[in-house]
């Protein structure tokens, strides 16, 4: 499908820039993009020149500390609950990492994708309180854990919740008035929510759109909650006298080193690079580039890319993909330990069990993208539809997203690939095209399914397989209404600016560096 381009409009620099010093392209484009004061410029360029939003601005947060720091002080047990992406991984690193320096009493579980999918489950959750776990904290996932924060609250453990997927509501969607910042009548608003009855609930989709934090990915939620915790003035527990020099230097050498944690998250989970998702990022890369985590230096290593070059594409195609593919076709939670450990020779048994495993995904991936387009083939009339739905028992429910994302690049149609293996519900992943919120289409034919859950531009799902027919014909007539024109139309290219060949240099390439990193919203 041919690209239409269209072309950059005029700007006016305000006379005020010449104090930023920035050449003209990148004046411009700062502009054309609704950054039109010094301020605002010095707010995206640089991610020191202004401090970074209080945590507590998250709803939910103070409640969360609280009953983490009790469960500390009482030498309760912990256990952080993740999930099995690079978000859920480094999320579930980052907590873990920040409750041993706090002295906690910290166990982990990711559950496997294969046998669970995605959530909080009883079948698993059973085992763990049975070991005598207190607090149950969750990250990158539990805003629809109902039965399990039911269950465990009957046996006597509590849930602290913290996520950034969307949420349920109550009552149909209404549009109100929202501020910069968040008012009591806008933290009561959760009514219209239908969230889990858990002793704190943080999730920045509890905030008005235009928040700073609006826009963080799950990591993002784990590094403001591990600010709080470690800002705390409240001593450690009494099992570690520490003095209040050392106790200080133990939560400034562990927040630093977080944030290469968050960078890697957010940008495999590719968050909207706005507000503070956008500073932390940038703040992160530094720290990638620098970092002391020993795990992260032999993937490097392995892959033969020295993390000294780490940006956001280094975390696109050398990181992100090998992290995911454990993930994806095995059991996460050695991410956790291959994240967290000190100890060499462990760290290399991990890493190369990445390397095979992202090996492995690499040909699975081209195995059902052929698979998919020779379906696509045989049946040409399945691209004049409003989305593309695909099924195929042989395709391994950890690679149909990235098929899925593929398919959609080409197509500029959002795209669903489904596991049909026989006996078994059907289960797939979706991907969006922009215009579409794919999980409220979804949402809408949730008579059908059997659970579902995810974000504007990407979703899971699974359904009973005697139900795929409808639900291709409801989605379909959903997609058209939502998409109305745009369904069919050609995609588009935004052009930043027109260049002459003298111009092309390197100090234009290297004053394009100026607007990194780059991704969703940038």
């Amino acid at each position: 499908m041919t690209t239409r381009w269209i072309d950059p409009h005029l700007v006016n620099i305000p006379a005020s820039f010449a104090d930023l010093n920035l050449p003209p392209l990148i004046e411009q484009t700062l502009v054309r993009r609704g950054i039109a004061t010094p301020d605002a410029a010095r707010a995206f360029l640089d991610p020191d020149s202004q401090p970074l939003a209080s945590p507590y601005e998250l709803p939910g947060m103070e409640a969360a500390a609280q009953r983490i720091l009790l469960a500390i002080r009482s030498d309760e047990k912990i256990c952080v609950w993740g999930d099995f992406d690079v978000d859920g991984q480094t999320s579930t690193t980052l907590l873990v990492q920040t409750l041993r320096a706090l002295g906690a009493d910290v166990s982990y579980y990711i559950p496997i994708r294969g046998k669970e999918s995605h959530g909080v489950h009883i079948e698993s959750l059973a085992p763990i309180l049975d070991r005598g776990v207190k607090l149950i904290l969750t990250c990158d996932t539990g805003i629809a854990a109902h039965t399990a924060v039911d269950y465990a609250k009957s046996r006597g453990a509590d849930f602290v919740i913290t996520d950034h997927h969307d949420l349920l509501l109550t009552e149909p969607r209404a549009e109100h008035r929202r501020s910069r910042r968040t008012s009591d009548s806008e933290v009561r608003s959760r009514d219209k929510f239908n969230l889990p009855d858990a002793t704190a609930v943080v999730n920045p989709k509890l905030l008005p759109g235009n928040h700073s934090l609006a826009n963080l990915a799950g990591v993002g939620v784990a590094y403001k909650l591990a600010e709080a915790l470690l800002a705390e003035e409240s001593p450690l527990p009494a099992r570690e006298p520490l003095s209040g020099m050392i106790r200080a230097r133990v939560r400034v050498d562990t927040f630093e080193s977080l944030l290469d944690l968050v960078a890697l998250g957010l940008i495999a989970d590719v968050a909207l690079l706005r507000g503070e998702t956008r500073a932390l990022a940038q703040k992160g890369l530094e720290g990638l580039r620098n970092t002391k985590r020993l795990g992260l230096k032999i993937i490097a290593e392995f892959a033969n890319q020295p993390l000294s070059q780490a940006t956001e594409e280094y975390i696109g195609f050398v990181l992100a993909p090998r992290l995911n593919a454990l993930g994806r076709l095995g059991d996460a939670n050695p991410a956790v330990e291959l994240l967290t450990t000190d100890d060499p020779v462990r760290a290399r048994v991990l890493a190369a069990q990445l390397e095979g495993l992202n090996a492995q995904r690499k040909l699975l991936t081209n195995q059902v993208y052929q698979a998919a387009e020779a379906q696509l083939r045989n049946d040409p009339s399945l691209l004049t539809q409003p989305v593309i739905l695909l099924g195929n028992p042989a395709w391994p429910g950890g690679v149909v997203g990235i098929v899925a994302s593929r398919l959609k690049d080409r197509y500029n149609k959002p795209v669903i690939l489904f596991n049909t293996a026989e006996r078994e519900p059907a289960r797939g992943s979706a991907r969006s095209v922009e215009g579409l919120h794919i999980t409220e289409a979804i949402a809408s034919q949730s008579d059908l399914l059997l659970g579902f859950g995810g974000h504007p531009m990407a979703a899971g799902l699974s359904l009973e397989q005697e139900n795929l027919p409808a639900f291709r014909k409801r989605l379909n007539k959903t997609i058209e209404q939502m998409l109305g024109k745009a369904a069919v139309e050609a995609p588009t290219l935004q052009i930043d600016a027109w260049m002459f060949l003298e111009e092309l240099n390197l100090d234009l390439a290297t004053s394009l560096e100026h607007l990194a990193p780059f991704g969703a919203g940038n």
